[in-house]
C-alpha cells in the first residue's frame, strides 16, 4: 500500500524542508503554509486508514465471493448429477419394458462415448453425445406394449408403428426444457436410424445431412443390438440370422458391410482402430447386464 503514496510522501517531505529552511523562517506565509501542510498530513493519514480499511473489507468480500463461487459450483454440479440421474432412470424404465432391451440405452451411450473420446471430442461435446445416446430410444414410450414386447418378427404394420419411435423421440425431447447447450439433442436423438444412403427413417436424410452425433449413435445402437440377446432374429442385409448374441468380430463384419450405405466411414474407421478396447468394453457391459438383469 505504501507504494501508492510515494508522491504524497515526497510532497510532505519537500514541504517540511521548505518550512524548516532558515531563510524562509521570517516569511509571513510560512505559518499559513505550515497550517495547510498539517491539514494535508491529517487528510493523508485519514486516507491511508480508509484505504487500509477498504483493503480489509475487499479481502473479506473476496473470501466471501470465493466461498460463494465454490458453493455455486457445487450446486451446479449437484443439479447436473440430478439431471443425469433423472434421464438415466427414465431411459432405464423404458428399456426395462422388455427384459432383453434392459440397459440398451446405457450401453449404446457407452459405445458412443467410446467412439467420441477416440475422435478427440471436447468435454462439452461428449456431454451432448452422452445425452443423445441416453435419450435416443425414449420415443419407445409411445409404442404399444403389445408391439414393443412382441416375440418374433414384426409384420408390416407393426414395423411401421415401431419405426415411429424415432419421431416420438423428437416430440418428447423437444418438449423437455433441456439446457441451452443441449438444444440440438432432440433432432440428433431422433436421427439414430437414418442411413448414409438416405434409406433410413424418420426423415430419409442422406450423408452429411445426418447430424454427426446421430451417425455415432447409429453405430453404437446396431453394435449393441448385434452383440446382445434378443427374442427376435438379427439381420445381415437381407439375410435372417438367429436370436443369440453375435461375436464382436461378426458384428464388426456386418457393420463393415454397411459402410457408406448405412454407416459413416469415418466413425467405422475409429471403431476399427480400437477394436481390442471396444471388445473389452463390450465384455464388461454385457457381463454387467447379465448380473443386473439376468439376461
Amino acid at each position: 500500500m505504501e507504494s501508492l503514496f510515494l508522491n504524497e510522501q515526497k510532497t510532505i517531505q519537500e514541504a517540511e524542508e521548505i518550512i524548516n529552511t532558515v531563510e524562509n523562517s521570517n516569511n509571513p506565509l510560512i505559518s499559513k503554509f505550515s497550517s495547510l501542510l498539517n491539514n494535508y498530513k491529517r487528510i493523508y493519514k485519514q486516507l491511508k486508514r480508509l484505504i487500509k480499511l477498504s483493503d480489509k473489507q475487499q479481502q473479506r468480500l473476496n473470501e466471501n465471493k470465493e466461498s460463494l463461487e465454490i458453493e455455486n459450483y457445487e450446486l451446479v454440479l449437484e443439479l447436473g448429477q440430478a439431471f443425469e440421474s433423472f434421464i438415466r432412470t427414465l431411459t432405464t424404465t423404458i428399456d426395462a419394458k422388455h427384459p432383453f432391451t434392459a440397459g440398451h440405452s446405457h450401453r449404446v451411450t457407452e459405445y458412443g462415448l467410446f467412439i467420441g473420446r477416440n475422435l478427440k471430442l471436447s468435454h462439452d461435446e461428449l456431454e451432448v453425445l452422452k445425452y443423445t445416446g441416453l435419450l435416443h430410444d425414449i420415443g419407445k414410450i409411445g409404442v404399444p406394449d403389445v408391439i414393443l414386447t412382441k416375440k418374433g418378427r414384426f409384420n408390416e404394420e407393426e414395423r411401421r408403428v415401431m419405426n415411429n419411435h424415432a419421431s416420438w423421440t423428437y416430440r418428447i425431447t423437444e418438449g423437455m426444457r433441456l439446457p441451452k447447450a443441449f438444444k440440438d439433442i432432440p433432432r440428433m436423438a431422433a436421427c439414430h436410424h437414418e442411413k448414409m444412403d438416405g434409406s433410413g427413417y424418420p426423415y430419409c436424410l442422406e450423408g452429411e445431412k445426418i447430424p454427426f452425433f446421430s451417425r455415432i449413435i447409429a453405430v453404437g445402437d446396431v453394435f449393441d443390438a448385434l452383440t446382445s440377446l434378443r427374442d427376435y432374429p438379427k439381420y445381415d442385409q437381407e439375410k435372417t440370422l438367429d436370436f443369440d448374441p453375435m461375436s464382436t468380430q461378426k458384428a464388426f463384419d456386418i457393420i463393415e458391410r454397411g459402410r457408406k450405405s448405412h454407416f459413416d466411414s469415418g466413425v467405422i474407421d475409429v471403431l476399427f482402430e480400437h477394436k481390442s478396447d471396444l471388445e473389452d468394453l463390450c465384455f464388461e457391459l454385457q457381463n454387467k447386464a447379465f448380473v443386473e438383469h439376468k439376461i
